[in-house]
Formats: C-alpha cells, structure tokens, sequence
C-alpha cells in the first residue's frame, strides 16, 4: 500500500520497528500503528485503509 502511494505522492518513508522499539522508548512516540506527515500525526493505534490514507496526503498536499 505504501510503495503505490509513495510512487504517485512523492514521499519519504521511515519504518520503525517493534524491534527497534526497545531502543526508543523512552523517545516520544506515537502509539504503534502510527502515521505521521510533516511532523503531525494522522493516524495512531489504529488500522486504517489504503483511501483513509491517501485522502490524508491529498489533504496535507492541498494546504
């Protein structure tokens, strides 16, 4: 879902991993799953559908 929407958007993408939870968690962090767009969180502790996001980039862009 991502690849598509990063190839048609144009954006930068950083995964962070349970894995590499342990060492952040002190860090402050939004609540697994989570998606962030410049620097604003959009989506926390939730799944969400491919639209659900799309419509959130559409709506970042057009500001």
């Amino acid at each position: 879902m991502v690849t598509e929407l990063k190839k048609k958007y144009a954006f930068d993408i950083e995964v962070v991993k349970k894995t590499s939870f342990g060492l952040l968690q002190r860090a402050s962090l939004p609540k697994f799953p989570a998606i962030e767009i410049d620097g604003a969180v959009v989506f926390e502790g939730c799944d969400i559908t491919t639209e659900q996001l799309e419509s959130a980039i559409r709506q970042r862009q057009s500001a």
